[in-house]
Parts: C-alpha cells; sequence; structure tokens
C-alpha cells in the first residue's frame, strides 16, 4: 500500500499547473480525496489552507486533474482509500530571477529582428 501511495503522490505532482495570477505568492496546503477500486476519484477537501483562494483552488485542481488515479492493489482492506497530499505552491521568484523569463525576452528580441511584424 505504501508503494501504491507514493504513486498517487507522484501522479498528482505530475498534473500540477501554477495559476498565473497568483504568481509571486507562496504556500502549504493540504489535501484530502477519496479514491475507489477503480481509480475513479470520489471527493475531495482541502484539510490545509494555503491562505489564499487562487492556491487552494490549484491545489485542489491538482487533485482533479489527477483523475483517474492507479488502481488501489489487491491487498488494500477497504473498497474506499483516503490519500492526503500536502504541498507547497510557489510562484515566487528565486534569488536572481527566473532563468527561462530572460531566455523569452532574449527569444523574443531575436524573432523580432529577424521577423518584422511577427
Amino acid at each position: 500500500m505504501a508503494m501504491w501511495r507514493k504513486t498517487v503522490t507522484e501522479h498528482v505532482w505530475r498534473n500540477r499547473m501554477f495559476p498565473s495570477e497568483a504568481i509571486g505568492q507562496r504556500g502549504d496546503a493540504g489535501v484530502t480525496f477519496v479514491v475507489d477500486r477503480a481509480g475513479k476519484l470520489i471527493s475531495t477537501a482541502l484539510i490545509e489552507s494555503t491562505g489564499s483562494r487562487l492556491l487552494d483552488a490549484a491545489a485542489l485542481a491538482m487533485v482533479e486533474r489527477a483523475a483517474p488515479f492507479p488502481k488501489p492493489p489487491s491487498e488494500a482492506v477497504d473498497d474506499l482509500q483516503r490519500i492526503t497530499v500536502l504541498m507547497t505552491l510557489d510562484g515566487t521568484p528565486p534569488k536572481g530571477g527566473w532563468p527561462w523569463i530572460e531566455d523569452e525576452a532574449k527569444v523574443k528580441a531575436k524573432l523580432n529582428s529577424v521577423c518584422r511584424g511577427c
């Protein structure tokens, strides 16, 4: 069961998206959700709020986007499995800024110099 829970947590993380409206914000969230034997998402609940409506919604959306989940292993006793994922949603720039933003500006400048009006 521990390996399945780890797989489910990784599956949730592969479905993360940070809301652009929340750039500059950071928060820790906890989401509990219930999965049935087929891997279908039954319910979600925010158990720890980031303090930001946008980040809380992003945390819940991560779980919803991840559905369906890997089926629980046959040794699972209950028909419904409850999983809790704790996450940090961080839209604050690292020291020195985000390198890809600087690169994006360079690429746009290069394109504009090659293709006028593009």
